[in-house]
């Protein structure tokens, strides 16, 4: 892992991403516009998608009259507002980014992530001298209920605690339409998230905003985007849940498309995943051939599959025709699935630009030739920021120790071996290691007198002093077992650095809510992180709380 600047004035650390953080060959490649990469991200500049998008029909007025409403619901300051009537002009454009309505708001990156196209709106705004707006998509017609019904948290200790809200739905619903009506599960949730951060001088208030966003009227989408809407009230973030039954209206035309244009998307994506295999990279979401990247909520949220001129859903089948017609009649039921859903972005909002993580860069490879199928712009595609909060404490214990983040990435128990290595009493090893080389003389010397004798000794006294030598390391690995013993607490801090900033061996991001940290910093906390964040930095950034602390 390359260290790639250090800010003296900030003490902000970079880390270039790397294999050994677990980015993939074609991110990688993504980032350092490699020519064998490029050919799948047509979209080579902001100017040039601006162009292109100025030609573009859009909706506005529906789509901003949807957006009013919404935001209203959640909560959301005039900041918003003032934003979504930008978007009834003809030469608004947005920067896009969206997440999971993970519980309680979910890791930390959610926020990074909308903090950012935050900033991405502003500087877009300034270099295209035209209105740039940021739109984070609440991912509500997702069903994948077991990625958003729990959090992750870090207690006193710095041991993960993860809460859950046990009750499963019957059927695969999107998240939109789960209620949190489980009353008994939803106060579990809230308890075990409350007992895990303690109380502080900030908790009140980060308490009463959870209980006020998380009631049993709300769903996933609306509880998030409550959450949400008053963590980034002072930077005029929008946000938008796809499931609103007059976004679906707008959208019979798509939906339809994709129905009607099955065969060209499929060879298109065939050819795409093909050329990506060619170049060596990895295919990041496999699909069934039969699938026609739709899904239906029939009695749950199901695929639509495809059999020739017949197509499915669950036991029901339909024909073409009546399929179309079931959209024309519901469209309220129907979403893209992974593969279709950027291309219905582009179509809803005049989209510059996305920005995504590691994973989603790699997706997005395999679809961007559909954009032109449905005559849509390609977006041109930005790396999200990353970055890992490193409190003071764990700062001090890094600079004390000279723990590089790197060291945290591989084996913990060498990091631990090391520094106790380096703890372990001089004296004593010195006194250890003048005792086996005092041995070892005093032996070579006896031995040389005893084969005087016989020299078929010789073998025997080897084997003899290996004997000897195996004890002596032997009582030296008990003596040092025995100094790991009394330095349990130095163990344990190490440990805790690593739950902290390294949990579930995975970035810090993507494990730890954000409520962690404003349980401890107050909400002080987000203007902090959003002026620490660069984005337009792909770079990991260690960004330490020390400065915030002064």
């Amino acid at each position: 892992m390359e260290i790639l600047e250090q800010e003296r004035k900030s003490m902000s650390i970079y880390l270039q991403p790397s294999k050994q953080l677990g980015y993939s060959n074609i991110y990688l490649d993504f980032l350092k516009k490699n020519e064998a990469v490029e050919k799948f991200y047509p979209a080579q500049s902001l100017k040039s998608v601006a162009d292109q998008l100025g030609s573009k029909e859009f909706d506005r007025s529906a789509i901003a009259d949807i957006l009013i409403n919404q935001n209203k619901q959640f909560g959301s300051s005039q900041l918003v507002f003032d934003n979504i009537e930008l978007l009834r002009e003809s030469n608004t454009l947005c920067v896009a980014t969206g997440q999971q309505a993970g519980l309680f708001g979910g890791s930390l990156l959610i926020i990074i992530k909308a903090l950012a196209i935050v900033k991405s709106a502003k500087l877009y705004s300034e270099e295209l001298q035209q209105p740039v707006i940021p739109i984070f998509w609440i991912a509500g017609d997702d069903h994948d209920y077991e990625e958003v019904n729990h959090t992750y948290t870090l207690d006193r200790l710095s041991q993960i605690v993860k809460s859950t809200y046990e009750a499963t739905p019957e059927i695969d619903l999107p998240t939109a339409e789960l209620l949190f009506e489980n009353a008994e599960a939803l106060e579990n949730a809230k308890t075990t998230l409350k007992e895990s951060l303690g109380e502080t001088d900030f908790t009140k208030e980060l308490y009463d905003l959870i209980d006020s966003s998380y009631t049993t009227s709300d769903n996933y989408a609306s509880a998030f985007g409550k959450l949400m809407a008053q963590l980034t009230k002072n930077y005029g973030l929008v946000l938008f849940s796809p499931g609103d039954t007059q976004v679906k209206k707008l959208s019979v035309d798509f939906f339809q498309s994709v129905i009607l244009k099955q065969d060209e998307l499929h060879e298109l994506l065939d050819e795409t995943n093909e050329k990506i295999k060619t170049q060596g990279y990895h295919i990041q979401v496999e699909k069934k051939d039969n699938s026609v990247h739709l899904f239906y909520n029939l009695n749950g949220r199901k695929p639509v599959l495809r059999d020739g001129d017949a197509f499915s859903v669950g036991e029901k089948s339909f024909t073409q025709q009546e399929l179309l017609d079931t959209i024309a009649e519901h469209p309220e039921k129907f979403s893209p699935d992974v593969m279709t859903r950027p291309i219905w972005q582009s179509i809803i909002f005049p989209v510059i630009s996305q920005k995504g993580g590691a994973a989603e860069i790699a997706y997005l490879a395999q679809i961007n030739r559909l954009f032109n199928l449905f005559d849509v712009t390609v977006p041109y595609y930005k790396a999200r920021p990353t970055l890992t909060v490193v409190e003071k404490r764990y700062q001090t214990l890094m600079d004390s120790h000279q723990i590089q983040f790197e060291d945290l990435v591989g084996d913990i128990e060498d990091v631990i071996n090391r520094i106790l290595t380096e703890s372990f009493p001089e004296d004593l090893e010195q006194k250890f290691q003048s005792l086996k080389n005092h041995i070892k003389c005093h032996f070579e010397d006896f031995t040389k007198d005893s084969i005087s004798f016989d020299n078929s000794l010789e073998k025997f006294a080897s084997q003899i002093y290996g004997k000897i030598d195996y004890s002596l390391n032997t009582f030296e690995g008990k003596v040092f077992s025995a100094h790991k013993k009394k330095s349990k607490e130095s163990r344990d801090r190490i440990y805790r650095l690593w739950h902290s900033l390294y949990p579930m061996r995975t970035f810090q991001e993507r494990v730890v809510n954000v409520a962690f940290f404003i349980s401890r910093y107050g909400f002080e906390f987000i203007p902090f992180l959003y002026a620490q964040i660069d984005s337009e930095e792909p770079n990991h950034k260690l960004m330490y709380l020390s400065e915030m602390e002064q």
